[in-house]
């Protein structure tokens, strides 16, 4: 379904507009910066009005949001109570692209048992695992899970390609990735059939 939304624009006061962080920062902060700046906005709070329910000052906030502070834990415990998250939610790095480990990548040692750790996830809420096997010439339904949702897959047979927000990413057998379940996405075959194991984990509400 298609459509266009008009939403009212919300006046902002001055300083409520903070510059995204330097591509220098570190990944923490500059995922603290993004995590906090994004979930401000989403409740419609001036810096003025999280520094008022938070006691943190405006300045340090505003720091805090062009990842050029390193806040205490004490800090980082107000700001996610006001934006009624957790701290580990702040900290999260997000899923800006899709996250690919190949099969071939993965060291196996003949005669010898190989394990290998292809992901951490950080989802505490629901999962749901799906097997799944695509025809040759086959497309699988376009979907998107939600925000916060996370998406792995295996590839357990055979190829496929990962389209993601319309970008294509091959995966040959005992390839993973991982990617934002907000996405729009889905997966084609070729001449030949493929398995697919896949599971997507669901931030708890």
């Amino acid at each position: 379904m298609t459509g266009t939304s008009t939403r009212a624009a919300v006046p902002r006061q001055a300083g409520d507009v903070t510059e995204p962080a330097a591509p220098s920062a570190s990944g923490a902060r500059a995922s603290l910066a993004g995590n906090v700046n994004r979930r401000r906005l989403a409740r419609g709070l001036s810096l003025r009005e999280l520094s008022a329910a938070t006691g943190v000052s405006k300045a340090l906030l505003s720091q805090i949001e062009r990842a050029e502070a390193n806040p205490t834990v004490d800090v980082l415990v107000r700001i996610a109570d006001a934006l009624e998250t957790t701290c580990d939610e702040l900290l999260r790095r997000p899923l800006l692209h899709p996250e690919i480990v190949r099969a071939a990548d993965l060291p196996e040692p003949p005669d010898e048992t190989s394990v290998h750790q292809l992901f951490a996830g950080h989802e505490p809420g629901r999962i749901e695992l799906y097997r799944t096997r695509l025809h040759p010439h086959a497309q699988s339904q376009l979907s998107s899970h939600g925000a916060g949702s996370v998406e792995y897959v295996v590839v357990l047979a055979g190829e496929v390609t990962l389209t993601v927000d319309d970008r294509p990413y091959h995966l040959g057998t005992g390839d993973s990735a991982r990617f934002s379940g907000l996405s729009s996405h889905f997966y084609t075959t070729d001449a030949a059939p493929a398995v697919t194991l896949t599971m997507v984990g669901h931030p708890r509400h």
